[in-house]
């Protein structure tokens, strides 16, 4: 078994060690990530990104400039530690870091900004990035764009005293919507970052300011009943055989693709992760999906029970459809989405149609067959809230939802 995973409570973790001397900085002793599987296959798939993530980190961290502020801050808390040890008591060792901040460090400046670190007076944000995401349970994907929206806060903010409710606002609306011309979505998303690495720095590091974040991005502007119409549309029956008729014959994986999207209303990656062992000659195991909810079965239709028995006896590496690889967040679907993507826009659909254009059109067929909506929530894997349905019900006959399948005509 690789040394970089380990199996706790049933489920597989990354774990790569952190270099000693490297350790103060990033305040652990080692990098600790769920990956979200019991599976060991599946962790060995999705373990590889993650540690490459970690080892890039690390020779980033390893190939700082000596003179960068972190690393002079390393040297200063080394030296009180060697204080410590010889028995200096804290008053004695303040008085030290004050002295040398004052008279003996070349920029009086930056010797303030070190004893302000070090004494605990100021917070260096980016010292507790990478220990507050490797805290985080959540999909790499997701640990990635957290590290993104907070490295562009700590670009603008160097110490938690400069950040303020009136600063940020500013930060918002001339750099990331003027400037960068940011949805407010967007930059709702890049505060809610940086809200949860605050209240991080307040719970572990005694950040104690007040709270910065009322009114920093503008409300949400309520969506004009065109803005609602020109959302994210569904392909109907023309539109499939439009985009089949396109597929070049090079690509015959694009039109099995294409295919299964269209009779089974599974999301991209859902189809993309098919295991062979989870396509049984009349249903589809979905597993691992978004949710709870899309742990599920999907019958398999009638018109495309050939091309479910062909593509498991043409498989080559275990997955049903064979010969796609792993981005580096371990997900199957990235090269043959984009390949659909290039697909669609020279058919001329615009960005309101996407591949997930297929579900949303499963959907809409079976509303307009007045399939009963638990039914659809099934095959689709979506929530069910009501109580006797959403708590008690172990899930509908299968038969049921086979017949409701057959429904679909494209």
């Amino acid at each position: 078994m690789p040394n970089y995973l380990q199996k706790r409570r049933r489920r597989w973790y990354a774990v790569l060690e952190i270099p000693k001397s490297l350790q103060h900085r990033i305040g652990k002793s080692r990098f600790v990530q769920s990956l979200k599987t019991d599976s060991l296959s599946l962790a060995e798939e999705r373990v590889l990104p993650i540690i490459a993530e970690w080892k890039q980190l690390i020779r980033n961290l390893q190939s700082d400039d000596p003179n960068s502020f972190e690393a002079e801050l390393a040297d200063w808390r080394a030296h009180i530690s060697n204080y410590k040890k010889q028995g200096f008591t804290d008053q004695e060792i303040n008085e030290l870091a004050l002295d040398v901040a004052d008279s003996l460090h070349p920029d009086p400046v930056r010797g303030a900004e070190l004893y302000s670190v070090v004494s605990g007076y100021s917070i260096l944000l980016t010292e507790h990035v990478e220990p507050y995401l490797n805290s985080q349970e959540l999909e790499q994907k997701t640990i990635d764009m957290k590290r993104s929206d907070l490295k562009r806060f700590c670009t603008k903010f160097q110490f938690s005293r400069e950040v303020n409710n009136r600063l940020l606002i500013e930060w918002v609306e001339d750099d990331l919507m003027e400037e960068l011309g940011l949805s407010p979505a967007t930059c709702r998303r890049i505060v809610s970052a940086v809200r949860g690495y605050w209240k991080y720095l307040q719970r572990r590091h005694g950040l104690d300011m007040p709270y910065p974040f009322d009114g920093v991005v503008p409300k949400a502007r309520k969506k004009t009943k065109r803005e609602v119409r020109d959302m994210r549309k569904h392909f109907m029956p023309t539109d499939y055989h439009t985009l089949l008729a396109a597929v070049p014959d090079t690509d015959p994986l694009l039109s099995d693709l294409i295919r299964l999207g269209a009779y089974t209303g599974c999301r991209i990656e859902e189809i993309c992760s098919l295991k062979l062992e989870q396509v049984l000659h009349d249903r589809f195991k979905i597993e691992d999906a978004k949710s709870e909810a899309g742990w599920r079965e999907v019958p398999i239709h009638s018109n495309i029970r050939q091309l479910a028995a062909r593509l498991k006896d043409e498989s080559k590496d275990g997955y049903f459809l064979s010969g796609l690889t792993h981005n580096k967040y371990g997900d199957r679907s990235n090269a043959i989405g984009k390949r659909f993507g290039r697909l669609k826009a020279k058919c001329g659909y615009q960005k309101d149609y996407v591949f997930h254009s297929f579900r949303k059109g499963v959907a809409t067929q079976l509303e307009a067959a007045d399939v009963p909506e638990i039914h659809v929530a099934r095959i689709l894997g979506h929530e069910w809230n009501t109580l006797t349905f959403g708590l008690y019900s172990g899930g509908g006959k299968f038969e049921v939802l086979s017949a409701v399948v057959e429904r679909l005509r494209w």
